[in-house]
């Protein structure tokens, strides 16, 4: 099965190696972006870290929400664990709102910064 699927391969790599043409230089510098020191380069790498910040928050405040979840689910008829794994849940829940709210902050100061240049 393996040959099968090299061989597969192979003769779809053969077939459309003949279609790849030479690729014009002075066109590609002239619409390559971040390599000519227009500043673009390095607002997407921020805005690549920021996104991954904003994904780590993301998940945190997940991870505080199941956890007031499962504060509510064990406490057993005490009152004080239940309000205590309300008051997780509740402040998650703001976490997650803070967060989304600072997401769409970003990414509109990121455009308003760029021209629009950057689409995520």
């Amino acid at each position: 099965m393996k040959n099968i699927v090299k061989a597969g391969a192979f003769s779809l790599v053969a077939a459309h190696a003949s279609t790849v043409s030479a690729i014009n230089v002075t066109a590609t510098q002239q619409t390559s972006a971040g390599d000519n020191g227009s500043g673009t380069d390095f607002v997407a790498t921020l805005d690549n870290i920021l996104g991954y910040l904003i994904g780590l928050l993301y998940f945190v405040a997940i991870v505080f929400a199941l956890y007031g979840g499962f504060q509510i689910l064990t406490a057993g008829g005490d009152e004080e664990k239940v309000k205590k794994g309300k008051t997780t849940l509740i402040q998650a829940v703001i976490g997650l709102i803070v967060i989304f709210l600072a997401s769409s902050i970003i990414r509109w100061v990121i455009n308003l910064g760029t021209n629009g240049t950057i689409v995520s």
